[in-house]
Formats: C-alpha cells, structure tokens, sequence
C-alpha cells in the first residue's frame, strides 16, 4: 500500500510543478525547451492530468478496504503508466521518462495481482 502513497508523492509534485512553475519543462528528462503559450498550455494539461492520477492514488489509498476500488483504480494506473512507457520509448529518445512510468507501471500491476490473489483466497476459503 506504500506505493500508493509513493505515488501520490511522485505524481502530487510533479503536477504542481506543471501547474505552478514557469520552467518546470526543463526540469522533465525529454520535454525539451518548449516555449510559448501551446507549451504553457500543455504543461498546464499535463499538470492537471497529473494531480487526477495522484488524487486516484490517495482515493485508492484511504479506501484501500474497499477492494473492488483498489483493484480498478490499481489496474488503471498500471494500464496507464505501461501506456505511458510505451509512448516515451517510442517518441522520447530521453529514456528516464519511460523507465519512470514503467516502474510505475510494474508497482502498480504488483499491486493489482497482491490485491486480486487476497481476493482468490477469500472465496476460496
């Protein structure tokens, strides 16, 4: 369950950077020097995107008795950040980016299969 914690960390910060710090492009391995208001405005897209995914991961956290919600929101991210490996491996020629997601990705089907087996024993028994 720590990873949901760790999530909501990672991805808390790095939306509000996104939001809320001019230069924050610099700071991402492979966003590039983007300039201008279409970069604002997709920094500005992403940072938001980036504080759902962490509010999903603290919803999924303080409701972590709840195991039909850990399990999709679980499964979502997982989804998500493979998604998102897949995407920076292919158009990023910066890897941290893609490593970063794929871990993500990789904790999160981790926790997914911990919480379905739990789920497996319980109608076992």
């Amino acid at each position: 369950m720590l990873i949901l914690l760790l999530h909501t960390l990672v991805e808390g910060i790095v939306g509000l950077l996104f939001l809320f710090y001019p230069n924050a492009g610099d700071l991402i391995p492979g966003f590039g020097q983007a300039e201008g208001p279409s970069a604002e405005l997709l920094m500005n897209m992403y940072g938001l995107s980036a504080l759902l995914l962490a509010a999903l991961s603290l919803i999924a956290y303080f409701s972590r008795a709840n195991r039909v919600l850990l399990l999709t929101i679980s499964g979502t991210l997982a989804v998500f950040h493979f998604a998102m490996a897949i995407i920076q491996a292919l158009g990023n020629p910066d890897h941290r980016a893609m490593l970063t997601h794929f871990i993500l990705g990789i904790f999160m089907a981790g926790l997914y299969v911990q919480e379905r087996r739990k789920a497996w024993t319980d109608v076992s028994k």
